[in-house]
């Protein structure tokens, strides 16, 4: 029976009775017909809402009187099951409780693998347990909600189940003092296959370090027995952060006291030896002793059980990444990144001080990265606390390389001067624009030692494992592959790794690009890349976990289907604290490095016209007046006219793809990409996307963002909103995509993501509770480290709570406003605006 029908029987009472001409009609039909009418007296009964409460209850009784009215002996269990489902839920929303569960116990008992009936009163539940106050709630709501959602996860496939382990994870944070849901969840998940907690591996990892670890072990115990790989990477990288916090930790109580410390203490197993560290962090003879936490033991725990299941996969795993150390940046190349931070952080606190430009002095925060700079310069600021918690091989490159630098007097001239230019000592230095000029003075020296380096070598040299690396001797995944699950048979193991690796100049970094074939005899490259900064590279992989999720439910509707919508999302593995394996796309470019080519052609300087805008700024203050809105206008046209040309976008894309078919293919592919990549900034309120962020795939014009995070403000966990544009739509890129483009194609790409992900059945909030609760988990644990008067323990789980139910409500509230055509128009044009685009950071490149 076709759809349209259906809908006309639910609420047109003269075409009920169509299905009833039919001679002989099938049980299986008769049942659609009804389980449909159900459902749209359902949809009627939400889409009415609170203010309509008189028509809401009059389409819950209508539907309740369809289920009453059917004669259900001719239907088989299953289907009968889901009826007493689906009338659990009418009796819920009409406020009769006992009736309600009586119905809902019903449904699953006349069907126990009813994946439906569970998962409905597990939802019911679920409700009744979070809308109480904390004093007043029934933690017995809370563990059959628990219970439900895992029975329904017992029969699912992995897609339909993510919602029900999401609500499963987000209900935790609920849990009391004696672990009521972590119990019931340790009482429970074996039935749960373990490929469907492989999405989940990030959130489990959060809660193995708080009070509920031991559940949390077991589960990551059952997952890590049948895929080792997708566990070992993250809860590695997790023990070797959570070590060198205790290392930090202990060198300043160290400082009070010269007693050394037990090297561990644990509570849950009193017998350890030093087989519960991995082999390649075992902390050194020469490294101060520590005490390893719950969490750290929870890790070597789990790692020890993998190395006794899976010892030849998890002895290349650890071949593989003790090799990836030989891929670090030479000395040259890591100041320069480190410079290059530091050049950001000028320009941020810059504009935060645009009211006085000559006067701004260089903040505490930065001084404090400058002087360390300096004082770590060839050694880099991040491999101070970091290296004596890595493997053998990356102590072995740092004395190589500290022993390389001593012996190098070119090098030791630069240590010099650069310490010497630094000094802050010297009049003006702690002024910000004289450190700015300083700060790209170095840039530029070190650029120009950079291009004369080599651009590729033979990994062979130095990484005699990885070239003698191949299938036989080991079942090793290519990474990443275990991040989105699939079936066993489709997963690709490594053949080999190709003999040669590139220097290539991504993400900020000098990157190393490592190609690695397949078993299906492709080849895939990654870039190795060095992260400074450990939360921020944990707060990047969220995001990108939650774009993989949402591109299930953006395949599955019809209207962004049909449009090809689907963000672009790279795997990220992370293999110690301080490295990442990137997926990368050899064609791909960044919009900064296309604007950097164009000002090469031209013989201008790249950052011209940043210095441009701070000039004029402080020519007029020099004035004695502040810059008006129409001097910030003056300005952006000025470099438009004279440096960044409203057609400098277009004119690489006409250079490079001359055929007609391809430039509009391109054209076409962009515009969708970009479409999504402002929907999602501007939905889950991420960071800005600058244009070292928009990677550009040339063969495909795909687009990929790196480093898009959520945007909270420091001070109060909250999501920040202020910002004078909503997403990027630069001249540059609108004279590129065309007014037709932007008003067609690009505006209604953004409604119909919008409409899909606001669909009620995909319960999209829920994925997004699960993901909030690390940001916010994470927010918490740094306040209350920097904070003289922490918070009490129990005062944590209400105020992450409340903390991610105000976020949700602000993505949902953004979310369900995009669905309406006009709201996406008006955005488009505050994005579009020049009064708006004059008002940004200008290192944001608003021209561009």
């Amino acid at each position: 029976m076709e759809v349209n029908s259906v809908l006309k029987c639910c609420f047109i009472p003269q075409c009920d009775c169509r299905i009833h001409s039919i001679p002989s009609v099938p049980i299986v039909d008769c049942f659609q017909k009804i389980r449909q009418q159900v459902k749209c007296y359902l949809q009627k009964a939400h889409a009415a809402g609170r203010n309509e409460i008189a028509e809401t209850t009059t389409s819950l009784h209508e539907g309740l009187n369809v289920i009453e009215s059917t004669n259900l002996k001719y239907f088989t269990k299953e289907m009968t099951a889901e009826f007493y489902a689906l009338k659990g839920v009418f009796l819920a929303q009409l406020g009769r409780a006992d009736e309600s569960n009586k119905v809902f116990s019903a449904s699953v008992q006349l069907h126990d693998t009813l994946v439906k009936g569970w998962a409905l009163w597990g939802d019911y539940m679920e409700q009744l347990f979070t809308k109480e106050k904390p004093e007043n709630r029934n933690m017995g709501y809370g563990i059959s909600a628990m219970t439900c959602y895992l029975h329904s996860c017992r029969h699912q496939n992995e897609s339909k189940a993510r919602k029900y382990l999401a609500k499963i994870l987000w209900l935790l944070t609920f849990d009391d003092q004696k672990g009521s849901l972590s119990e019931t969840i340790e009482k429970n998940f074996v039935p749960v296959p373990a490929l469907q907690w492989l999405p989940w591996i990030p959130q489990l990892l959060t809660c193995l370090v708080q009070t509920e670890g031991r559940p949390i072990l077991n589960i990551l115990s059952h997952v890590g027995r049948v895929y080792p790989q997708a566990v070992y990477f993250p809860i590695r990288t997790l023990y070797l952060i959570l070590k060198i916090e205790q290392r930090e930790k202990h060198k300043s109580s160290s400082a009070q006291s010269t007693t050394p410390s037990p090297a561990v203490s644990m509570g849950e197993n009193s017998t350890t030896n030093s087989n519960e560290f991995p082999p390649s962090t075992t902390p050194s003879a020469e490294s101060l002793p520590i005490r390893a936490t719950q969490p750290m033991w929870r890790c070597s725990r789990i790692m020890h059980m993998q190395r006794d299941i899976h010892p030849t996969v998890l002895s290349c795993l650890e071949g593989i990444v003790d090799q990836m150390v030989w891929f670090r940046e030479n000395v040259y190349e890591e100041v320069l990144r480190q410079l290059r931070q530091a050049l950001a952080k000028c320009y941020a606190v810059a504009y935060e001080n645009a009211g006085a430009v000559s006067e701004a002095p260089v903040t505490p925060h930065t001084l404090s990265f400058v002087k360390k700079l300096v004082s770590t310069f060839g050694i880099g600021v991040e491999n101070v606390s970091g290296h004596a918690a890595g493997s053998s091989s990356a102590s072995e490159s740092l004395a190589r390389r500290a022993q390389a630098t001593a012996q190098d007097p070119v090098f030791q001239r630069m240590k010099g001067q650069f310490t010497a230019d630094f000094d802050f000592t010297v009049p003006g230095a702690m002024k910000l624009h004289n450190l700015i000029s300083k700060l790209k003075k170095w840039i530029k020296i070190l650029e120009s030692k950079t291009k004369i380096l080599p651009k590729s070598f033979l990994i062979e040299e130095k990484c005699r494992f990885l070239n003698n690396f191949a299938q036989q001797t080991a079942d090793v995944e290519i990474p990443g592959e275990f991040l989105l699950p699939r079936h066993n048979h489709y997963f690709v193991r490594i053949a080999r790794f190709m003999p040669k690796y590139d220097i290539v100049q991504k993400h900020n970094a000098a990157a190393r690009r490592i190609y690695i074939k397949g078993h299906n005899g492709k080849i895939y490259p990654y870039l190795v890349v060095n992260d400074a900064c450990l939360s921020d590279a944990r707060r990047e992989e969220r995001v990108l976990q939650l774009l993989r999720m949402l591109n299930h439910y953006l395949g599955k509707q019809k209207e962004t289907a049909k449009r090809f919508l689907n963000f672009t999302v790279p795997r990220v593995v992370p293999v110690s604290p301080q490295m990442r394996l990137v997926e990368d796309n050899e064609s791909s470019v960044s919009l900064l490095d296309i604007y950097k080519q164009r000002c090469a052609k031209r013989g201008i300087e790249y950052d011209a016209p940043l210095a441009r805008f701070y000039e004029r700024l402080a020519t007029v203050q020099a004035r004695g007046s502040q810059a008006s809105h129409q001097v910030l206008r003056d300005i952006l046209k000025d470099v438009q006219s004279i440096m960044v040309s409203r057609t400098l976008l277009k004119d690489w894309v006409e250079q490079t793809y001359p055929a007609a078919t391809d430039y509009w293919t391109f054209r076409k592919q962009f515009t969708l990409q970009l479409s999504l990549a402002g929907f999602i900034e501007f939905v889950l309120h991420l960071s800005r996307l600058n244009p070292d962020m928009m990677y550009v795939h040339q063969d495909s014009g795909l687009m990929n963002v790196s480093y898009f995070r959520f945007n909270i403000e420091d001070s109060k966990g909250e999501l920040e909103a202020n910002r004078p544009v909503p997403f990027r739509l630069t001249p540059n890129i609108a004279e590129f995509i065309t007014p037709i483009g932007v008003s067609g194609p690009m505006t209604a790409s953004i409604v119909a993501a919008a409409r899909c992900l606001a669909m009620p059945n995909f319960k999209v909030i829920s994925i997004l509770r699960a993901i909030l609760k690390d940001e916010m988990t994470a927010w918490y644990k740094k306040r209350q480290d920097d904070s003289p008067n922490p918070d009490p323990k129990d005062a944590e789980g209400p105020a992450i709570v409340a903390m991610v139910n105000k976020a949700t409500g602000l993505i949902m509230g953004r979310l369900n406003g995009l669905c309406s055509t006009q709201q996406v128009s008006t955005l488009v044009a505050v994005a579009n605006s020049h009064d708006n685009l004059c008002r940004m950071d200008p290192a944001w490149h608003p021209w561009l």
